[in-house]
């Protein structure tokens, strides 16, 4: 039987406690965006003091660390690069993520080690596209999301002597993979420096004059106006083992600047999926996707995956449209004593409330507490509101980086958005 080289589960990391928490739920590698020239500039990101510790922390763990270098830089950006360059392969990164061509000229030039991802920003739809970056020297090239599962089989098979990233979970742009002026035109944020606006989210009102007799789309639906704009959300569980039969070497999953619950649920999930697949005997579970709609998002797609895309894979109704069935209250710092663990607080909870513990093997444990040591005021409350430190009692087993969860009412939602540092 052929033992097939395993697939490298990618996660992004907004900070260093988001990274810490991906490899915790099962992520081999992880991307974050240092103190400059990344395309998440309203993201914590990392200074260089904590872009060395971070390298260092997944290198213990045997684990690999990029760093995104994806911005279309300007002049005066190109003036700096060469040191954050060369600071970069200094610390040690296993590999810089670039789409500009310039860029990726200068990381070969002031780095020649340093090994070179092709972001999805360069819009790579075809099999020359990666062999001429593969010719240039690319270690690796990341297809565009605007790719069949077909393409990308082919441009495997052409192309057998580069390494494959596909994005598999997350957001999507309304344009090929951020070629979009919406957020510069109507906010002057750059999405292509770091700053999107989100515009694509927002509610318009378009009137094609001088169409009127032709038959064309109304656009303007109604008083109200349409989210014409507006994708959905990419979701590949239904069919990983699709996508692993094209041959890729990287599954990409986005978020940067989502929360610690999301980021484990989905690492969590597709690696149980994964998992599965590598024992032989892949079989589809639907809790993976039950899971997968416990965090925060919008409505799921599959993206341009198997096939053209349709109004099915666009949100026309709202702009937000985000919908999860549980939101994160703490996570687990330490065990202090017997039965008894330090939590962090991250939303307001009662101690009349069905707790879960999610770990990172085995399915969410239930469990209730009589009551919350807060250990600033060393008093018992029966709630206890964000930014505390409590003790809870209980007979479950938890480890540090373990999280605490509760279902949220019928209808209720929020975001999962978290730039916040504890």
């Amino acid at each position: 039987m052929e033992i097939k080289k395993r697939v490298e589960l990618l996660a992004p990391a907004g900070n260093m406690e988001k990274l810490k928490t991906a490899f915790h739920f099962g992520a081999d590698a992880c991307f974050v965006g240092g103190s400059a020239f990344n395309l998440r500039g309203m993201s914590s990101n990392f200074k260089n003091k904590e872009l060395k510790e971070a390298v260092d922390y997944v290198h213990s763990l045997g684990k690999k660390i990029y760093v995104t270098l994806n911005i279309f830089a300007h002049n005066t950006e190109i003036e700096y690069m060469p040191r954050f360059i060369k600071k970069l392969d200094e610390f040690g990164v296993d590999a810089v993520i670039v789409a500009d061509l310039g860029v990726f000229q200068m990381v070969r030039q002031y780095a020649p080690n340093l090994k070179i991802h092709v972001s999805t920003q360069a819009n790579n739809t075809n099999w020359m596209s990666v062999k001429t970056w593969k010719d240039m020297g690319a270690k690796r090239v990341i297809l565009a999301r605007e790719m069949s599962l077909k393409e990308i089989k082919t441009i495997r098979e052409k192309v057998p002597d580069v390494e494959i990233e596909v994005f598999i979970h997350g957001a999507m742009c309304m344009a090929y993979s951020g070629r979009c002026l919406l957020s510069n035109y109507f906010t002057n944020r750059d999405a292509n420096r770091g700053i999107c606006a989100q515009d694509c989210r927002w509610n318009y009102k378009v009137i094609a004059e001088g169409h009127e007799e032709t038959g064309a789309h109304d656009i303007v639906e109604n008083e109200e106006g349409t989210y014409m704009f507006n994708a959905k959300d990419l979701c590949s569980i239904e069919f990983i083992d699709k996508v692993l039969e094209t041959g890729v070497d990287s599954l990409k999953i986005e978020g940067r600047m989502k929360s610690i619950y999301y980021n484990s649920t989905v690492v969590k999930q597709y690696k149980r999926a994964l998992d599965n697949y590598y024992s032989g005997n892949y079989e589809y579970n639907p809790d993976w996707l039950k899971e997968l709609k416990t965090i925060s998002h919008r409505q799921y797609s599959n993206g341009f995956y198997l096939g053209p895309t349709s109004e099915k894979d666009q949100n026309y109704e709202t702009g937000l449209s985000y919908s999860q069935t549980y939101r994160l209250v703490a996570n687990v710092l330490e065990k202090v004593d017997t039965n008894k663990y330090k939590i962090q607080i991250r939303n307001k909870v009662y101690a009349t409330e069905t707790l879960e513990l999610v770990r990172p093997i085995g399915d969410a444990v239930k469990f209730k507490v009589e009551n919350f040591l807060n250990t600033k005021n060393d008093e018992f409350q029966e709630y206890v509101n964000p930014n505390t430190i409590a003790i809870i009692e209980t007979d479950v087993e938890m480890g540090p980086m373990d999280l605490i969860r509760i279902k949220l009412p019928e209808g209720q939602s929020d975001s999962d958005m978290d730039t916040t540092e504890f």
